[in-house]
């Protein structure tokens, strides 16, 4: 693939901070996603570490990694999110409210995973970030911290379904 003038470079530094970024939130994700499979004890401290790291490379700063031309080698960023920037910038958005939603709630629970952090059977049927609603986008603060997480994840499942191209 030839690289004109109007896109990113290889090995540009932007292209390495955003994957560096993504990676970090990835390590965040799993951190917390082991948590709430019991395979890693609660510890509200290391939670809300990796909710924070989450909160911190998403929203504003996540958008403007991707701001003018985003297509380089070596990245898999797709010239969609120059075309959809508004709804780009509303997941990166929504990604970080979840996550602050999941830091919230370990300063609310500093000793256990407490029950009102976990998912109840009515929480998973509201559809994702990207399904057709009325309303607009729940509140994160008034969801268990467990459904705040899988909206989470559905963010950044859309985000890459929608901005990421497809290996051939």
């Amino acid at each position: 693939m030839s690289v004109s003038a109007a896109t990113a470079q290889p090995g540009d530094g932007v292209v390495r901070e955003r994957q560096r970024d993504m990676k970090a939130m990835a390590a965040a994700a799993k951190s917390i996603d082991s948590v709430f499979k019991g395979t890693s004890p609660y510890d509200a401290k290391a939670f809300k570490s990796a909710a924070e790291t989450i909160r911190v490379y998403s929203g504003k700063r996540l958008s403007e990694l991707f701001v003018g031309p985003v297509v380089a080698d070596g990245s898999k960023a797709s010239a969609s999110i120059e075309a959809e920037r508004p709804t780009f910038d509303q997941l990166a958005t929504n990604l970080g409210a979840y996550a602050e939603a999941l830091s919230v709630a370990a300063d609310h629970n500093p000793d256990v995973l407490a029950p009102d952090m976990r998912m109840q059977g009515t929480d998973a049927t509201m559809g994702g970030p990207l399904a057709k609603r009325n309303a607009a986008m729940p509140d994160p603060m008034s969801m268990p911290a467990e459904h705040a997480f899988h909206m989470m994840l559905q963010v950044c499942t859309s985000c890459h379904a929608k901005f990421r191209t497809k290996d051939n």
